[in-house]
């Protein structure tokens, strides 16, 4: 009698061991009508469902790999379809399908920003070239969108390099402006030339300051840039109207 009991509780625990791993049906040729519980193995000319769950933030992407069990003998396309998605949840390819001979497809799951919060189930069902539907479901769970504070982990440092970057490709785009405006001179006669001779004088001189404040800019250093920093947008700015 205590030999019977140990075996009526192992039995119980594979049953439920397997009843975790797969809560879908075959589908098929070879299912039953209607599909019977996933067994050991995959029976002959049938094919189940392996679909992992999605864990997804809104506003981003996530590709999984969705799979199935071939039994002996199946070999058709199978398209995908899932039924539940939670709004705001989206697939591509919108419908997918396992074609003949794979055992497997990539799935790609966007959540806009608005997405539906929480945890959801799909039902997803697995369509064959021939015979009965596979069926099983998915877990996805959206969560709130993670926020980067962008301007907490830039450096002084990251702050220095790119306003001077950004002021080093303002001053060479202001060197070609004064090199154009100094060939039109040139060019130039009568009263036109005259004026423009005085342009040409007075941008010379603004951007002989404006190179100034831009080596203050660089030796400042990062600790000591934004001393400068209105001086630097200062002669910018009136070199930038002579120039204009």
């Amino acid at each position: 009698m205590k030999m019977k009991r140990i075996g009526v509780v192992v039995l119980l625990a594979v049953c439920v061991a397997f009843a975790g791993c797969n809560q879908g049906t075959s589908g098929g040729p070879g299912a039953a009508t209607p599909p019977e519980k996933e067994k050991m193995g995959q029976t002959e000319d049938t094919f189940s469902l392996t679909i992992p769950a999605v864990d997804i933030n809104q506003g981003g992407t996530l590709a999984i790999t969705a799979g199935i069990n071939r039994g002996k003998n199946f070999s058709e396309d199978v398209s995908l379809k899932l039924a539940g998605l939670p709004t705001g949840v989206t697939l591509t390819p919108e419908t997918p399908v396992i074609k003949r001979g794979d055992t497997d497809t990539e799935l790609t799951f966007y959540a806009s920003d608005a997405a539906a919060l929480g945890d959801f189930t799909v039902k997803v069902s697995g369509h064959p070239t021939k015979g009965a539907d596979a069926v099983t479901e998915m877990k996805i769970a959206v969560a709130i969108k993670e926020t980067v504070d962008t301007a907490s982990a830039e450096t002084p440092t990251d702050k220095w390099n790119e306003y001077t970057t950004a002021m080093q490709n303002q001053m060479n785009h202001f060197t070609v402006q004064f090199t154009a405006l100094q060939g039109t001179a040139a060019k130039a006669e009568g009263q036109a030339k005259a004026d423009l001779d005085l342009k040409v004088a007075e941008a010379k001189v603004k951007l002989d300051a404006a190179a100034v404040k831009l080596d203050e800019l660089k030796a400042a250093g990062a600790d000591h840039w934004e001393s400068v920093k209105d001086g630097v947008a200062s002669a910018f700015e009136s070199l930038k109207t002579t120039l204009g």
